[in-house]
Order: structure tokens, then C-alpha cells, then sequence
């Protein structure tokens, strides 16, 4: 009986799950970051390896990695999904945000805001165009990274340090061992992982703009209406004939409070009702990325000569 393993490498975890034809799940693992352009290589070895300990062997696999953003990255995932998984389990690779795109065959955009940012959808044949992204040097508005970020600098660095909560503070201390600027500075940059280590204050961050403390608010409300208008010009460029469409969110930001989907639909309908007459249906993505992965595997399958 041929078996289905996703594998959704992404900017703060590694996930993998194994099913088979019967759709019964065999193995679930978890493990740390293996985004291509910013984990180093070893760690993404050692958190796929983690994800994948005591999995049975599969016959089909997809990986969706972070990070992968040519042929070249495309190659280096291949590569390490067959070190991993062996001669006799036929593998593919893509993007991360494939993952999420499969895991729920209604979705028409997906709006992913996790460590990162960035909004895709498919088009009549099928074909996945992206927006935004762009990673943190270049990029991520809206993503849980860029909440933090906001934070930091209105707080820790700036010269004159907003009101922020002692649940903040404390958050500041145990993420990078202190508060004092250039310290923090350098345990940001000496970090592994330094966007998913920034994305982790996005939970107090949220805290405090619920709490109303105007610095919280600011970085809230700026990466909010960032998301909000990259997914309506994604719209506007990729989906101009669509009469109405299911949008999902998905990835961890989301995930800190109900409030962030509520205020994102928000702006979205307001910006909806000033450029288009689209139907928009903004619904929390309910089926984890790494099943959509799993999907990949299952189309994999079906694309093989019988």
C-alpha cells in the first residue's frame, strides 16, 4: 500500500506527517526551522531529521520549504528530501506556501502570516503566482517578524522608549538576554534564526495593542494595513475576473488572537468596497499547511505513469 508524507519546512518549525491510501495517519513530527535562505544548513538537516525520527518509510513525498525561491534552491531540496528518505520514495519540492494553498481545495488566495509574509493564489491552469514576501532583509510586511520588529524599534531602540508593558520587557529579557540596546542588537544577529527569534515577541506585542498601549497599536495597526493592501493588489493583478473569492489566513500570527483576523477583514472590506465589487470570503485556513503538503504527495502519485 503506497504512503503520503508532507513536509512543511517553514521559518519556525519543520511539521511532517505520513498517511496512507486509507487516509490513516502513520507518523506526525515537529521539529525547528529549515527555511532555506536563512537557517543554516546543518540546523535544517537536524530539524528534518528531528521531524522525520521514527517515520515509517514513504512512498511518495513533497517537501514545501521556506526559502525556496529558485532552480537552484529547488535542487538543494531535492537533494535533501532523497538523503533523507531514500532510492525507493519518489520526491518533489515547493515553495512553502504551496502547502497552504493545497490544504483546503476551496481556497482561492491564500494570505500566509507567519514569521513571514506573502499572499498566493492559482490561476485558470493551475499555476501559482505569489506576491509580497520577500523575506526579512527585503520584505515581510505584515508577518509576525514584522510586528516584532515595529516593537523593538519604538521600544528597545529608540532614544526615547515608548510605554510598554513589563510582560513586554520581560519577554525582551528572556528572548535575547537583556534589554540594553546593543546587546539585544547582537543576540538578534548572532541568531540562528534571527526573523523567527524577532516573530516571537509578536504574542506580547499583540497583548499590549489589546491592552491599548499606543506603541503595541502602531506596530500592530502599520503591519496589518501592509497585509491588507498587498493582498488587495495581489487581487487586483492575479484575480481581476473573479466575482467572488475564498480568502484564507493562515500561519502563526493569526493565531495570537481572534482580533488580528477580525481587524484584517476589516481593512480588507474597506478597501474592497473602494476598489472593486469582488466578493471577498475571509475565513481562517482550518486544515494545517503540512496536510496540504501530504496533497502534494497524493498529486505526485496520480501525475506517475501506470
Amino acid at each position: 500500500m503506497p504512503t503520503f508524507l508532507g513536509i512543511d519546512c517553514g521559518g519556525s518549525s519543520t511539521r511532517t506527517c505520513l498517511i496512507d491510501s486509507d487516509g490513516a495517519v502513520l507518523h506526525r513530527g515537529q521539529s525547528g526551522p529549515a527555511n532555506l535562505a536563512s537557517t543554516p544548513q546543518l540546523e535544517i538537516e537536524r530539524h528534518i531529521r528531528e521531524a522525520l525520527a521514527e517515520c515509517p518509510s514513504a512512498t511518495y513525498a513533497a517537501g514545501c520549504f521556506a526559502g525556496l525561491l529558485t532552480d537552484a534552491d529547488r535542487y538543494r531540496a531535492l537533494n535533501l528530501l532523497e538523503s533523507f528518505l531514500g532510492d525507493n520514495c519518489t520526491v518533489t519540492a515547493y515553495p512553502d506556501y504551496h502547502a497552504s494553498l493545497a490544504a483546503d481545495e476551496a481556497t482561492d488566495v491564500i494570505v500566509i502570516a507567519g514569521t513571514g509574509a506573502l499572499i498566493a493564489s492559482r490561476d485558470d491552469q493551475n499555476r501559482v503566482t505569489k506576491s509580497a514576501g520577500g523575506g526579512p532583509l527585503l520584505g515581510d510586511f505584515g508577518s509576525a517578524f514584522d510586528v516584532g520588529r515595529k516593537a523593538l524599534g519604538a521600544t528597545v531602540l529608540a532614544p526615547k522608549p515608548s510605554e510598554a508593558s513589563p510582560m513586554f520587557w520581560e519577554s525582551v529579557v528572556e528572548l535575547f538576554g537583556t534589554r540594553e540596546p546593543n546587546q539585544v542588537l547582537a543576540s538578534v544577529y548572532r541568531s540562528v534564526s534571527p526573523a523567527a527569534r524577532v516573530a516571537k515577541l509578536a504574542p506580547v506585542v499583540v497583548f499590549d495593542a489589546l491592552r491599548g498601549l499606543e506603541y503595541a497599536k502602531q506596530s500592530v495597526d502599520s503591519a496589518l494595513d501592509s497585509l491588507a493592501e498587498n493582498t488587495t493588489a495581489h487581487i487586483a493583478a492575479h484575480c481581476r475576473t473573479a466575482e467572488e473569492l475564498n480568502i484564507r489566513l493562515a500561519g502563526g500570527l493569526w493565531d495570537i488572537d481572534e482580533m488580528l483576523s477580525h481587524m484584517f477583514r476589516e481593512r480588507m472590506l474597506r478597501l474592497q468596497s473602494e476598489s472593486s465589487t469582488c466578493v471577498f470570503n475571509i475565513e481562517l485556513l482550518k486544515t494545517e499547511p503540512v496536510i496540504g503538503a501530504v496533497h502534494l504527495a497524493k498529486e505526485l502519485a496520480e501525475s506517475r505513469p501506470k
